[in-house]
This record gives C-alpha cells, structure tokens and sequence, in this order.
C-alpha cells in the first residue's frame, strides 16, 4: 500500500493570469477577491514540502472558482 498522501495544489501561474484579466494587481486585491486572507493564499502558493505550506481548502476553491468562473482544473491540479 502507499503511503504517499495526494494534494490539491494551486496552479499559481493560471490564478495569476486570471487576476490580471481582472485588473488585480496585489496578493491583496487576489485575496479579497476570492474571501481568503493574504496569508492563506500566500501559503497556498509554497512547496508543499514547505512546513508553512497550507493546501488549499473548500473556501479557498469556492473563492476562485467564483471570482474566475473556470473550470476547476484550470487552477487546481492533484499531486501525489
């Protein structure tokens, strides 16, 4: 059995570039943007080897995915 624990990771590049269609600039503007604090998206973006990485939760994908309106896939991927 593996005991290797997948992850849902941000696609930091897709956010990034779906910020700036929206005119957000600053990890602040992104934050509000999507009902999270600049801290939990900036732990969200580390290595998820980082002790101070925080994988992304229900509040944070239902945040992006209405302020964007993309598909979850576009800025969301599974690592193992």
């Amino acid at each position: 059995m593996d005991d290797k624990k997948a992850a849902i990771r941000l696609n930091e590049k897709e956010l990034r570039k779906a910020a700036i269609d929206k005119d957000l600039e600053t990890n602040a503007q992104i934050a509000e943007a999507i009902g999270v604090s600049v801290s939990q998206l900036w732990r969200s973006s580390l290595p998820i080897d980082d002790p101070r990485y925080n994988a992304p939760g229900q509040t944070f994908i239902a945040g992006v995915l209405k302020a964007f309106g993309e598909p979850f896939e576009r800025f969301f991927f599974l690592e193992e």
